[in-house]
């Protein structure tokens, strides 16, 4: 594995936009799985919810999916070594005065602590985080 993909990967996977459907054939190709952290999952998770949360059938059929959609990733859980090294980039961004969400950073560690490069298109979140390696597309 050499990618992590970030939420707004997922979520423009699924809505075939054509600069995530490039990249995903790209890792299609080197028969890899990217990985996905379990933020991420449980953003995309939270996002079927707050939309269909109405509706219980449509609801089910929607996680449904949703699980197929997350089954093309490697979800990597949130060990002990992704979170010190999240606490240090946080307390490092709210020194500069550049606060970053917690998804945002949990996922920007998990791809430091993985040796992973991060798909995104997101850039302005993550590119003040120095050592973080990013694909944008």
């Amino acid at each position: 594995m050499r990618y992590l993909a970030d939420t707004s990967f997922l979520i423009d996977l699924v809505n075939n936009d054509p600069g995530a459907i490039t990249i995903a054939r790209e890792i299609d190709l080197l028969e890899e799985r990217p990985g996905l952290s379990a933020i991420s999952a449980e953003e995309y998770l939270r996002g079927v919810y707050y939309l269909y949360c109405e509706n219980e059938s449509s609801l089910r059929e929607k996680l449904m999916s949703a699980e197929n959609d997350l089954s093309a990733f490697e979800i990597i859980p949130i060990t002990y070594d992704i979170a010190l090294k999240a606490a240090e980039i946080d307390a490092e961004l709210l020194r500069k005065g550049e606060p970053l969400s917690l998804p945002d950073i949990i996922i920007a560690s998990t791809a430091l602590v993985k040796n992973l490069i991060l798909l995104t298109r997101n850039l302005k979140h993550f590119r003040r985080i120095n050592e973080l390696r990013i694909r944008v597309y």
